[in-house]
C-alpha cells in the first residue's frame, strides 16, 4: 500500500531578520496570550517553523532566506497570533468593516 503525504500548500519566503522577528512574536505570544489553547498553538508553530523551514545561504555561506511551508489552518493560526500580538501596541483607528462591499 502507498503512503499518501499531504504537502503544505501556504508557501512564502521571508529573509533572516523577518524570521527572527516571527520567531519572537511568536515566543512572546506564548507566553502572554490569554487562553491555553492558544499558547498551545504558538508553541506548536514554532516547533513547526523550526524543523520544516528550510535556509538558504548566500554567496558568503550565511543563512539569508528562509522558505516557510505551511497548511491552510497553520497559516491561519499564524495569522490570527500574528495580529493579536499588535494589541497593545497598535489600535485600529477606523472601522474598516463598514467599508465592505454588501452582498
Amino acid at each position: 500500500m502507498i503512503e499518501y503525504y499531504k504537502k503544505p500548500s501556504v508557501k512564502f519566503i521571508v529573509n533572516k531578520g523577518n524570521f527572527n522577528k516571527l520567531m519572537t512574536i511568536l515566543t512572546f505570544q506564548e507566553g502572554n496570550i490569554v487562553t491555553r489553547e492558544w499558547k498551545e498553538k504558538a508553541n506548536n508553530l514554532k516547533k513547526t517553523l523550526l524543523k520544516y523551514s528550510i535556509p538558504e545561504k548566500d554567496e558568503e555561506g550565511e543563512v539569508s532566506i528562509i522558505d516557510i511551508s505551511l497548511f491552510q489552518n497553520e497559516a491561519a493560526e499564524l495569522i490570527v497570533l500574528l495580529l493579536s500580538a499588535f494589541d497593545n501596541i497598535m489600535k485600529a483607528d477606523e472601522d474598516y468593516t463598514k467599508k465592505m462591499k454588501k452582498l
